[in-house]
């Protein structure tokens, strides 16, 4: 083949590679414009977002494309002053309007790559922020949380505020993380369930004071609970009760109350001897005076060397609202409350019990329960209660389906996430909560009990079916009634010994 033939097949050639790159940029520019528009009218945004940023680099690789070509082209027509394989030497000339035209074109280019890479970077960074991000991204992973955080009060509050807050150094912290969560997503080597509490949590001085004020903190609260009995009739049993949260402001009661732990009146650390601290057996107190009091396990106490070694957490809020946004309620406090709003029947006999149980069992996975709820409840009036399954009652039908939603929102069986699992550690009902600490195993030197009395921390009002008739001394309240026997408890008794939340106390 002739110089001339090769020097025309090899323009060709480049013809192509100027081609492909003018085509890459119009796709890129295309692709992001379509993106924006897409987003505009859908008027939300989306980790697709993260898209921009390859429409610039489709873009990016275009005018590379596009500059080699031009580079080809250049040395095949003066070949003489290209001797030189590596080096290519331009001369500009701006009074030709070529040369005009093409410093023009690199500018408008480059100004326009570096804006869509800024703003895909923008848009990948909001994206990630973003509470579907957090949610739905992983949706077999965070299923579990996502679920219970739509339905929780922190469910206007996005995910980014509490798990992150604000500044540059936790930013940066949990996008590191996140690329090992995203590892883990990736080779399947994540836990199940998900386990908490999170180790590396931004400490929650900085994130739930934000919006929760300790010196705001009122006193006393009203709080009225509802209970129905496991008898036949599903007798309704309510409890009024005041609790004594106190705070730094509120006068009578000044470093008092549930919020003494608060770091208001006193320092409060402790010892956890397991990964979710649920078995604590050291406290330590400082009080507003100076004075400290230890607190060691009577039945296996910690000894120094151990207390010396081991890690002593800072008492803070997490500590008891450890389920703040992300709660998996226990099937009977679920059904309780499902009875008390008439999501689930009164009318229909033990349906309290054949629906706590019907939620207690193992099931594989989630359309597998739904199918076994169903199929335990209806064989059960079959056998017992037959009218309730004639034509024109809906009750079995409507109990049915209402288990059926507690179990969707609050059991998740391919990640064994429940109640169980990740126990509450507000009250003392169905996890051990309070009584980690308040109990009479946790005694000084001197023999001093954290555990004294229930009023210390809520005082009963009325109980029964009526709690409207309030007569009870204010210092000490009422001893608490046991509403299954009538038997009175007024000293401590660990109510997770018999309530575990689930359909082991019917057994």
């Amino acid at each position: 083949m002739s110089e001339v033939s090769k020097g025309a097949a090899t323009a060709h050639g480049t013809g192509w590679w100027s081609l492909a790159g003018w085509v890459l940029i119009a796709l890129g520019f295309f692709g992001g414009g379509f993106l924006l528009i897409l987003e505009v009218l859908l008027e939300a945004a989306s980790y697709l977002g993260a898209l921009y940023i390859l429409f610039a680099l489709v873009v990016a690789v275009g005018v590379l494309l596009h500059g080699v070509a031009f580079v080809l082209r250049r040395r095949i027509r003066d070949p003489e002053r290209h001797e030189s394989p590596v080096r290519v030497r331009f001369t500009l000339d701006l009074a030709k309007r070529s040369h005009i035209y093409g410093i023009v074109s690199i500018c408008l280019t480059s100004l326009l790559v570096l804006m869509l890479l800024g703003f895909g970077s923008y848009k990948s960074y909001r994206a990630t922020e973003s509470v579907s991000f957090c949610g739905e991204l992983c949706h077999d992973v965070m299923q579990p949380e996502w679920t219970t955080y739509q339905t929780s009060s922190h469910a206007r509050v996005a995910c980014v505020e509490c798990h992150i807050g604000e500044g540059a150094d936790w930013f940066v912290r949990s996008k590191i993380d996140g690329l090992r969560q995203v590892w883990a997503v990736t080779v399947d080597s994540f836990s199940r369930p998900i386990p908490t509490p999170i180790h590396n949590l931004r400490p929650a001085r900085e994130t739930c004071e934000e919006c929760h004020w300790p010196q705001k903190f009122i006193g006393y609260k009203e709080m009225v609970r509802s209970y129905t009995l496991s008898d036949e009739e599903n007798t309704q049993h309510r409890l009024r009760m005041l609790l004594k949260i106190g705070g730094e402001q509120t006068g009578f009661m000044k470093g008092s109350g549930i919020h003494y732990h608060m770091l208001i009146a006193a320092s409060v650390q402790y010892i956890a001897m397991d990964e979710r601290r649920q078995d604590i057996r050291w406290v330590r107190v400082t009080r507003a005076d100076g004075s400290i009091s230890e607190f060691n396990d009577a039945d296996s106490p910690l000894t120094e060397e151990e207390i010396a070694t081991a890690e002593v957490r800072n008492m803070d809020c997490m500590d008891c609202h450890n389920r703040p946004a992300h709660q998996f309620k226990a099937p009977m406090a679920s059904v309780n409350m499902a009875i008390e709003q008439g999501a689930i029947p009164r009318s229909l006999p033990y349906v309290k019990v054949q629906a706590v149980q019907a939620l207690s069992k193992k099931y594989e996975t989630t359309d597998e329960a739904l199918v076994g709820i169903a199929n335990d409840m209806r064989s059960y009036y079959r056998e017992e209660y037959p009218q309730f399954l004639e034509d024109g009652n809906d009750d079995l039908a409507r109990a049915i389906e209402s288990v059926q939603a507690i179990y969707q929102g609050s059991i998740f069986p391919t990640m064994k996430a429940d109640w169980s699992a990740y126990p509450d550690n507000i009250g003392h009902h169905y996890s051990p909560g309070c009584f980690r600490c308040h109990n009479e195993n946790m005694e000084s030197e001197s023999g001093e009990h954290i555990f004294t009395t229930c009023s210390n921390c809520h005082l009963i009002l009325a109980q029964g079916e009526s709690i409207d008739d309030v007569n009870v001394d204010f210092r000490t309240g009422l001893d608490f009634v046991h509403p299954e026997d009538g038997s009175t408890i007024n000293e401590y008794q660990d109510c997770v010994d018999c309530h575990t939340g689930g359909g082991g106390v019917y057994e």
